[in-house]
């Protein structure tokens, strides 16, 4: 199975590389990212271990380049399950930073300008981060029915910046395993540092359009 991430991004943060670099991890040789328009995000995602393409999904799947594939839609009327994984050979993940509440950019970017019988399948009832996509997504592959699994909305820690300690709620869905959330190596301390990182202007690691 080939895992799609189309990259929807204006460019790549500390935080988005963070959940892509997981995704690469958990699929390790099986991730291609698509719409990637900037050189040095290439340069980036290359250097990850994935295959990386200028053109979008809906490009490839048009020119015929992807065939049976399905779409990771939160809006989608049905739920992923094992059989759909099997019957496809590439499945589709939005690169999107998710937004509090929803705007619906992976039905809007994604599925409704793929034309025919588009296959979308969604995760639940929750948004869920492009890591906690790609962990349930994975879990689902190994055939466990996406009922069985923990997943809890909403992420609470606090973390010391300078000599203040903040509190910081993350308003997504988290799968869990052990009793504790999965997450990407150092995610907390990417997303701590992202208040200073955008104070600083070096939100991006790539320079959009180079």
């Amino acid at each position: 199975m080939l895992v799609i991430v189309e990259h929807l991004e204006p460019c790549i943060s500390p935080w988005l590389l963070s959940e892509y670099s997981y995704v690469v991890e958990l699929f390790e040789g099986g991730v291609l990212f698509t719409n990637v328009k900037s050189r040095r995000a290439r340069e980036l995602l290359e250097g990850l271990g994935a295959r990386v393409e200028e053109r979008s999904v809906v490009e490839l799947v048009r020119e015929g380049a992807i065939l049976r594939h399905l779409v990771l839609d939160p809006k989608a009327p049905q739920e992923l399950k094992p059989i759909d994984v099997r019957d496809s050979d590439a499945v589709v993940i939005g690169g999107i930073m998710g937004e509090h509440p929803p705007r619906g950019r992976t039905f809007k970017e994604i599925t409704a300008k793929l034309t025919g019988n588009v296959k979308s399948r969604n995760l639940g009832r929750y948004q869920l981060t492009i890591a906690g996509a790609a962990y349930v997504l994975r879990k689902v592959a190994e055939g466990v029915e996406l009922g069985s699994l923990d997943i809890r909305f909403g992420l609470r820690f606090t973390a010391r910046l300078g000599d203040y300690e903040v509190e910081i709620e993350l308003p997504y869905a988290f799968p869990y395993e052990g009793g504790r959330p999965v997450l990407p190596r150092n995610y907390l301390e990417v997303i701590s540092m992202r208040s200073l990182l955008f104070e600083q202007g070096l939100k991006c690691l790539d320079e959009p359009g180079k």
